[in-house]
């Protein structure tokens, strides 16, 4: 296991480098918007907290793609590369997971599937399209099982990190068993439970202990609790 926080971004160029930067760019973007949004909003002095308008539909469609851009740049920042392949994030799926939580299963999984799409156009490891569809559409699109368990990150991170967790094992038990073979495992599916639970599953651990902190369940509650 080798620590590469940011030897991604040093290796970036061409496409990837623009959508990095694109990327970053969106969310400051939308980050100033939503900062002066709540001060343009915030409640007088003196004024009950609870007196402050829900969000419409567009605002959490701002916060949305503020969650997405979000996971979208913490993808780029790799922990750890692993031996036989395969890496560890800082907490990218956090983002969605959060967002998921807060706003429920209509925009939780939405936002789940356009990080999918991003996934792919990041770029897409492709040996057989019912993989394809596996391992991006489905997987991803999973993550929004957070939504199940309202206001809940550390949970829904959990539940809904396993979920694509086991959907990419089962992808990988049938679509990489030379992989397995290749590295010394006999049975595809020991291989795959240990590969995907090693990124995926460490990954989850991680986004669930990042959530359980006290000051970033403060903050998941004063930045949604309009919602």
């Amino acid at each position: 296991m080798e620590f590469k926080l940011f030897h991604k971004l040093a290796s970036l160029e061409g496409i990837e480098l623009i959508m990095f930067i694109v990327a970053g760019v969106v969310f400051l973007g939308l980050l100033a918007l939503v900062i002066l949004y709540r001060k343009k909003n915030k409640p007088a002095k003196g004024e009950a907290e609870l007196t402050q308008k829900p969000l419409n539909k567009t605002q959490k469609l701002v916060y949305g793609a503020l969650s997405l851009t979000l996971a979208f740049v913490l993808s780029y920042f790799k922990l750890f590369s692993l031996p036989f392949g395969g890496t560890i994030t800082l907490v990218s799926m956090l983002p969605i997971f959060a967002y998921a939580a807060y706003f429920g299963p209509v925009y939780g999984f939405t936002a789940a599937f356009a990080y999918s799409l991003l996934q792919v156009i990041q770029g897409a490891y492709i040996v057989h399209p019912i993989q394809f569809v596996l391992d991006y559409f489905v997987a991803f699109t999973l993550m929004g099982v957070a939504s199940f368990f309202p206001k809940n990150v550390p949970l829904g991170s959990a539940v809904a990190g396993l979920s694509r967790m086991l959907v990419s094992t089962v992808s990988g038990a049938i679509f990489f068993q030379d992989a397995g073979f290749s590295y010394g495992f006999a049975n595809p599916w020991v291989y795959s439970l240990i590969y995907n639970g090693l990124t995926i599953g460490v990954d989850t651990l991680l986004c669930v202990a990042v959530a359980a902190l006290p000051p970033v369940k403060r903050l998941f509650e004063r930045t949604f609790r309009a919602n």
